[in-house]
């Protein structure tokens, strides 16, 4: 269980931009103080959950803002973009794909090869 003090460092080290120095004489205490705090397996586990609320809480915002490079008319920016979303989506490129058969017309067994590994994942 943390004290009043470790919450209300915590607190500060993920939502300013102060210094552990600056944050200490805030608080009243040493920067030694913190730096021995920073080992403790509980203090450790608290800063760790609350740096992922943090940024948790600016995920939504982050996804309208990657929503946006979409439409970019920056053609790198927008193929990035693509790639990010498919990316997080489950649709991770394939270094091989696999085909049994003779290959006759290339550029439509590949694209036919593709189509039913995306309709598997979507399945």
């Amino acid at each position: 269980m943390l004290n009043e003090n470790q919450e209300k460092c915590i607190n500060l080290m993920i939502t300013t931009n102060k210094t552990q120095k600056q944050i200490a004489s805030e608080i009243n205490i040493s920067e030694k103080t913190i730096c021995e705090w920073k080992k403790n397996i509980d203090f450790k586990n608290e800063l760790q959950n609350q740096m992922k609320e943090n940024f948790s809480s600016l995920a939504l915002e982050a996804q309208k803002e990657l929503k946006k490079l979409l439409k970019s008319k920056n053609e790198y920016v927008k193929m990035q973009a693509i790639k990010d979303i498919l990316d997080r989506a489950g649709f991770k490129p394939t270094d091989k794909i696999e085909h049994s058969g003779s290959i006759e017309n290339t550029s439509f067994t590949l694209l036919e090869s593709i189509n039913r590994q995306l309709n598997n994942h979507n399945t």
